[in-house]
């Protein structure tokens, strides 16, 4: 009788792979944040133009640090495969801070830091361009349904929930200036509050909703050619 090969389960095998990609991804927006950093100091901006550079290298590479001496393989040259996927967990990780902090970073930003508007483009380009990249990759490896049905009844509520929160944010930092200046609260402002929150959320949905269908078809085509595979 011959044993079959022990196939990795799907949500081990894509949290592996995404973790590849991800700490890739550190070692693109890392570089530009420290480009965007070094630049803004030439030029000699107020410190709240570049504080948000100086917040994610320090919040990504404490954690980078700190979880890499704490797991004793930072100074591990010769990484085996089993200490390679640790590395790429924490280096996956320091690169979600970054992208988070600057998503929310730059909203904040552009509503604080109203003089220097155009100095915020930096921070769209530095999550912007990695943000693509792990969008395709987890539409062509199937990657997404994970996010949206690791709870199978659960899933569609719980995402329809994170895009109205989402939307609900959006609108609130990008329409409140209108809502609120002068001294004085103004309807037309909530009304383009509302309008720029709804817009958002129905663009997001939809796009969404129809990457993750392209994305669950191709994971069935991989989880197929796996078993044929393994047959």
């Amino acid at each position: 009788m011959i044993r079959k090969k022990e196939r990795r389960r799907p949500d081990e095998r894509i949290e592996k792979e995404s973790n590849v990609l991800a700490a890739k991804m550190f070692y693109v927006i890392t570089p530009l944040l420290v480009i965007s950093l070094i630049v803004k100091l030439v030029c000699r901006l107020p410190f709240q133009v570049y504080v948000l550079e100086l917040l994610c290298l320090l919040a990504s590479g404490g954690y980078f640090f700190v979880q890499e001496i704490g797991k004793g393989i930072l100074l591990v040259r010769k990484k085996d495969e089993a200490l390679l996927e640790i590395h790429r967990a924490v280096l996956s990780k320091a690169f979600m801070i970054d992208f988070w902090l600057l998503i929310v970073g730059e909203l904040l930003y552009i509503y604080a830091v109203k003089d220097y508007f155009w100095w915020a483009l930096p921070y769209m380009a530095a999550w912007l361009l990695p943000g693509l990249v792990i969008t395709i990759a987890s539409i062509r490896q199937g990657w997404l349904v994970r996010s949206v049905k690791k709870q199978e009844k659960g899933g569609k509520k719980n995402f329809l929930v994170s895009v109205i929160i989402g939307a609900a944010m959006f609108g609130i930092l990008s329409g409140f200036p209108e809502f609120y200046h002068g001294g004085a609260f103004h309807a037309e402002g909530l009304l383009y509050m509302l309008g720029m929150g709804a817009g958002w959320g129905i663009l997001y949905y939809f796009a969404m909703s129809s990457f993750i269908r392209k994305s669950e078809k191709r994971a069935d085509k991989r989880l197929e050619g796996a078993d044929g595979d393994e047959e």
